[in-house]
């Protein structure tokens, strides 16, 4: 198993890592050694949206931040993205971050992407109103895509 943190993962080769002390750059993206990834399977609100006089960004990277700590954080990449950065799948202290992010109201599942890995977490989330779900939202908050 390869541990290097800095070197490029070929896609489909899940025993390859990617881990490290995390900086969080947004509700979905991370940065390990200076590495950019995008975390896998769900979606956090785009830069400078907004609910109810409340930055929805600003609040998911820093929740996002919160469970992450100064842990470290182990991420399977699955290829990159078009931005060049590594799409993971990520865990701290064996917590799925795309659990803790859509379970905690700060993102959404993106199906075509996790499969529905996270639809029970953001099913839960919803009814328990936590983060973005207790607030009253454009409906623009996740920058008009499809999560079908």
């Amino acid at each position: 198993m390869n541990t290097d943190a800095g070197r490029t993962v070929p896609a489909g080769d899940p025993s390859d890592r990617i881990a490290g002390v995390a900086s969080v750059i947004d509700g979905d993206t991370i940065e390990i050694h200076g590495q950019p990834i995008r975390l896998s399977g769900f979606d956090s609100p785009e830069r400078g949206k907004t609910c109810a006089g409340t930055n929805v960004y600003q609040r998911a990277a820093l929740y996002l931040s919160d469970q992450i700590g100064t842990r470290t954080v182990t991420c399977n990449s699955t290829g990159k993205d078009s931005y060049d950065r590594a799409v993971a799948t990520c865990r701290v202290s064996g917590a799925d971050l795309g659990d803790l992010m859509v379970g905690g109201g700060w993102a959404r599942d993106w199906p075509k992407y996790s499969q529905g890995a996270y639809a029970d977490a953001e099913v839960r989330a919803r009814a328990a109103r936590k983060g973005v779900w207790n607030l009253e939202c454009p409906d623009d908050l996740w920058g008009n895509r499809k999560y079908d």
